[in-house]
């Protein structure tokens, strides 16, 4: 039966999202003060009983901290940051930089704007639901 481990990061950023017209209280430039979980997953654990080592999840750290972090993400990212597409974007970068290099699978990215509004990317299962770790 798989685990599932969760871990948060913050970071602070501006955006605006210029889509929604100028009388929308979002299309002007405003801050969040972002909260990240990430939530990894793995069938059967590996020693000395882990799904990932915490430890192992400081590049995604670090990504947030160097290429977000009091950014104008309007600016930084190559689209329109809503949280929504945000959330697909880190999934995509944790995928991409980090699961190949740890046991554990990336089941979700939730991202949080304020302390009441969030939203999940959910990652759907790949290599038979099966971590690239898990074909060692």
């Amino acid at each position: 039966m798989p685990t599932t481990i969760g871990k948060a990061f913050r970071f602070e950023a501006a955006h605006r999202l210029a889509s929604l017209g100028p009388e929308h209280k979002c299309s002007r430039p405003h801050g969040h003060s972002y909260r990240v979980e990430i939530a990894l997953t793995r069938a059967e654990l590996v020693p000395p009983g882990f799904v990932t080592d915490f430890g192992d999840l400081a590049p995604f750290g670090r990504y947030l901290s160097e290429e977000l972090d009091h950014r104008d993400l309007t600016e930084t990212l190559p689209f329109e940051p809503t949280c929504e597409l945000l959330a697909r974007h880190l999934a995509q970068w944790f995928i991409a930089n980090l699961e190949p290099d740890i046991p554990g699978r990336l089941r979700s990215v939730r991202v949080s704007e304020t302390a009441s509004t969030w939203a999940q990317y959910d990652v759907e299962e790949r290599d038979g639901g099966r971590a690239p770790a898990d074909r060692r």
